[in-house]
């Protein structure tokens, strides 16, 4: 089978990609990386196409990394390639962007309540500060802190306001389909320095937790990250959900854990080939 790994060559996080070409090789796999975006007439010619860390690093140009992307998926529909991840999730973030944590909270879910309108504000607990954040947007690009006055005065167009909660540390949460697979603490958090970050042993209710978020997803096939926040009383609080090209941290992990996950997120993509296929 021949399979490309759409990724950014100019991204550390690109390491990671090399690793999952080979052990796909491993099985027989042509595999080749290509940079995004690729030529379509390129991408036409491999059984699967697994898009990765594909992100623009640049605050000032990485809006035009949506642009790239809708383009990527409009041709994918057009030509009915197989891509994974799918892109058929109910919580997507190339379709919702941070809109799905406005939907979440006002369903009452465990999220960090977030409003599109500031007609909602009363519908935050109240802060000292809050974040301001584009609803497509990634990286802290674009943030802003505001104090209460501020933030109750604001205007929003594309943007969501959270509270800026105290916490300890930031969780994330990886699933291959909608089986957890592993977790990672960053302490204090991700943003804006990344320190390296450690295995984390999720407990049952975490794991339930996360479980849901990925239940309401629906993926038909591929991975997704959970991120939440570990308040000062140890409570995780949802954060995000990534699941378009979600980095996954591989080289970080323990050899067993990053075994244990190659064998299960290739079994996943195997069984969603042969699945399409065997329908023609």
């Amino acid at each position: 089978m021949k399979i490309a790994i759409l990724t950014n060559f100019a991204d550390d996080c690109c390491q990671e990609d090399f690793i999952l070409a080979k052990s796909f090789a491993e099985d027989g796999n042509k595999v080749d990386l290509l940079n995004f975006p690729a030529e379509e007439n390129t991408l036409k010619n491999y059984g699967i196409i697994l898009l990765k860390n594909a992100w623009d690093l640049n605050e000032r140009t990485y809006k035009n990394y949506f642009l790239e992307e809708e383009k990527f998926y409009n041709f994918i529909k057009k030509t009915k390639l197989i891509l994974i991840n799918t892109m058929d999730g109910k919580l997507q973030f190339s379709k919702n962007g941070k809109n799905i944590l406005v939907d979440l909270f006002k369903k009452g879910y465990n999220v960090v309540p977030s409003i599109n309108n500031i007609n909602d504000f009363n519908l935050l607990p109240k802060s000292d500060k809050y974040i301001k954040k584009p609803i497509i947007g990634y990286d802290g690009f674009d943030m802003q802190i505001l104090n209460f006055e501020q933030a109750s005065k604001t205007t929003l167009k594309d943007e969501i306001l959270q509270p800026k909660l105290n916490f300890k540390s930031e969780v994330q949460m990886y699933f291959v389909n909608d089986e957890f697979q592993y977790a990672l603490e960053y302490t204090p958090s991700k943003w804006p320095n990344y320190p390296k970050p450690k295995e984390y042993i999720a407990s049952d209710e975490e794991i339930k937790e996360a479980t849901i978020f990925v239940k309401l997803n629906n993926l038909s096939c591929g991975f997704g990250r959970i991120d939440f926040l570990k308040l000062n009383d140890d409570k995780l609080i949802m954060l995000e959900m990534a699941d378009s090209n979600p980095n996954m941290s591989l080289p970080l992990l323990h050899k067993k854990t990053l075994n244990k996950f190659l064998k299960n997120f290739k079994n996943a993509v195997y069984c969603y080939y042969n699945s399409l296929n065997n329908k023609l």
